[in-house]
């Protein structure tokens, strides 16, 4: 089997039964905190997990890009710097904006795309910023107050 192989070449491997975003992204994370780390993909979700996941007692955490421009080069992000840009609160906004606008588990709402949403949040729009405050963060508790829906 392949994740044999791969586990004799030392590397990490995460086998899952449903959509692996998560498992993938905690795997990068964990292994962040003893190394420097990065995750290949092209895939949107694995970005803004790992801006949600990601801590700041982590090692150099990247993600480059597994598609390469027409000249050979290719994206590598920084996630430590990204998040320090992007600040705390805003990427567990994040979450809730990239299943808004649709990812690989939701659908996306017609007319709102993921460059308006973001702008919207950042900009601190009263009607979604509250919203997307709903979903809880790495550092607040997972327990959601009844209230929170009333708004």
């Amino acid at each position: 089997m392949i994740s044999d192989e791969l586990r004799e070449r030392n590397c990490t491997v995460v086998n899952a039964l449903g959509d692996a975003d998560v498992d993938i992204v905690k795997a990068a994370v964990e292994a962040s905190h003893l190394h420097t780390t990065t995750l290949i993909g092209e895939d949107t979700d694995l970005i803004i997990l790992l801006l949600y996941y990601v801590q700041g007692d982590t090692m150099a955490l990247y993600f480059k890009s597994d598609r390469t421009k027409p000249d050979g080069s290719f994206k590598v992000y920084d996630i430590n710097r990204l998040k320090d840009i992007l600040a705390h609160d805003l990427c567990s906004q994040l979450l809730f904006i990239h299943a808004m606008t649709g990812c690989d588990t939701t659908f996306r709402i017609f007319g709102v795309g993921k460059k308006s949403a973001f702008q919207k949040l950042v900009k601190g729009d009263p009607v979604l910023q509250p919203c997307a405050n709903v979903l809880p963060s790495q550092t607040r508790p997972h327990i959601l107050s009844n209230t929170l829906g009333s708004k």
